[in-house]
């Protein structure tokens, strides 16, 4: 190995598989291109280009990439040609003098523009171009094209690696050569690396095992700039930047506890049984051999419950929940269940899946959206028992719904969905204690209907909520606060409590009438 190889920061056991992997490959001389991969799905900064300057530092060849495509000075409108052309030459002149060409970022050196944020939303996963399609530039496959041939007629080989695959459309697919994801013994060789020896590699891998090598130096550089890195320092470090970045922070949902709502006691016991005991209880888990519920669905009417119930777990778990919204895309879901894998044992709880994922259910052969195939296929690995979850923990898959009818079958079948439970309207007896918990934890309300602090009676406005959800409830209760506020301020008489909060029940069912009776007019 030269001098400049020596000077170079140790590897990491997984990026020395993968250069001896390509040094092998290319003393073989099997094929004339061979492309150097990140883990599948899990993007940069394992080590891509750390280990391409290995190798070429290895070879005695130099490494070109973007560098070598900006050495062309050519300031006219076809500066982007000559700065392919000065690729291609440099890349040649390589073969010719070591046998070998080593190439970085090579679609991002010749053709700048093709790399565009309409076809990277779904980051850097090698294989989105198999399922989007978007207008590609042809000058990386073109490049590689000719650089095969290059290549072959003089019996040499051409390692490089890509931002995107795009290239794969128009060419030969390459050997490929992927860096594996991280290990216990690559997150030790990191911290040595940077003088934190004294680090439990184990413990910061069971908390997160699948940060990329740059991602652990960055969290260990973030602690080592307030003082001395120590395993609980980051630790705190990994987690604050997990839940920053993709877990639900306890802090930004409203607490709540099930045992106070009516009518989700069954829930909350069942959850607490199927799911959240094994969760929190890893070392009985692991006696018994107790595994969660893998897939949970919760379904019910609108208001029922079921958002209540999301945010019940993400005070409980506390950084080990996160959350698919309404509005993302296949990428940001993708980062959200690589996260709770990386943080598991954790939940993941995609709230209205039926509009989520249920609208795009299989119909007559067709293959459905990509979220909902990506879906199933994560939640078939996710009840695999394989590998990682038997070392790392479980990631539980909580979805809730109005209408389960248009989810496909595929996907609530057992085996994916393993415990199903129901939100139902509240009961007679049930409204009553509902309307006076709302009550009782509001002080306006308390103040304008109450009396000497005492809830109102409830039974009217009870009687005259048939059908009404807990939502429905809470809305009576802030509608007749409104009533009570605005006769104080119109110098009225104020009526009792119970009035006030009969009107407003009325004033919704009356609300909720027309718009059944406009709905029924409109769609017949």
């Amino acid at each position: 190995m030269n001098g400049t190889s020596s000077m170079m920061s140790p590897m990491s056991p997984s990026q020395k598989k993968a250069k001896d992997n390509l040094i092998g490959a290319i003393k073989t001389k099997a094929v004339p291109l061979v492309e150097l991969r990140s883990p599948p799905a899990l993007g940069r900064g394992y080590g891509v280009t750390f280990v391409l300057k290995a190798v070429a530092a290895e070879l005695g060849a130099p490494l070109l990439g973007v560098a070598t495509a900006l050495e062309c000075h050519d300031k006219s409108s076809d500066g982007q040609g000559q700065a392919i052309k000065r690729l291609y030459s440099a890349t040649v002149a390589s073969l010719e003098k070591h046998g070998v060409a080593v190439i970085d970022d090579l679609d991002l050196a010749c053709d700048p523009r093709s790399v565009r944020r309409s076809r990277t939303l779904v980051g850097d996963i090698k294989g989105s171009g198999d399922i989007f399609n978007w207008e590609v530039a042809p000058s990386p496959a073109m490049l590689l094209k000719a650089l095969s041939d290059a290549a072959s007629s003089a019996g040499g080989v051409i390692v490089f690696s890509s931002v995107e695959d795009a290239h794969l459309a128009f060419i030969k697919a390459p050997l490929t050569i992927t860096l594996e994801e991280s290990t216990v013994e690559d997150y030790a060789a990191v911290l040595n690396a940077m003088s934190a020896k004294q680090v439990d590699a184990e413990a910061i891998y069971a908390l997160h095992s699948q940060l990329s090598p740059a991602d652990l130096k960055a969290s260990a550089a973030r602690v080592l700039s307030k003082g001395e890195i120590s395993t609980k320092a980051l630790v705190s470090s990994i987690r604050d930047e997990l839940v920053s970045v993709s877990a639900v922070a306890p802090e930004e949902v409203e607490p709540v506890d099930l045992a106070e709502f009516p009518g989700l006691e069954n829930i909350k016991e069942e959850l607490e049984r199927n799911v959240l005991f094994p969760l929190e209880n890893p070392d009985k888990a692991k006696q018994f051999g107790l595994t969660p519920k893998r897939g949970v669905l919760l379904h019910g009417q609108p208001g029922t419950g079921k958002t209540t119930v999301g945010r019940w777990l993400a005070n409980r778990l506390k950084g080990k929940f996160f959350l698919v919204r309404e509005m993302m895309v296949q990428a940001d879901i993708i980062k959200v269940f690589a996260a709770a894998q990386a943080a598991a044992p954790a939940v993941v709880f995609i709230d209205d899946a039926d509009i989520v994922i249920g609208g795009w259910r299989p119909l007559d052969g067709h293959r459905g959206s990509d979220v909902f195939r990506f879906l199933l296929g994560r939640m078939d690995g996710l009840t695999s028992r394989g590998k990682r979850q038997r070392e790392n923990g479980d990631v539980v898959v909580i979805l809730t719904g109005q209408n389960v009818h248009w989810m496909a079958d595929m996907l609530l079948r057992s085996g994916r969905i393993e415990l199903w439970l129901k939100t139902k309207l509240p009961e007679p007896r049930q409204k009553r204690e509902i309307l006076k918990k709302y009550i009782r934890e509001d002080p306006g309300a308390l103040e304008l209907l109450g009396k000497n602090g005492e809830v109102p009676n409830v039974q009217s406005a009870a009687q005259a909520s048939d059908s009404f959800c807990c939502a429905d409830l809470r809305r009576v209760v802030s509608d007749a606060k409104m009533l009570a506020a605005w006769d104080r301020s119109s110098q009225k008489t104020p009526l009792e409590g119970s009035v006030y909060l009969e009107k407003a029940a009325e004033r919704v069912r009356s609300m909720q009438d027309e718009v059944k009776s406009t709905t029924r007019n409109l769609y017949g």
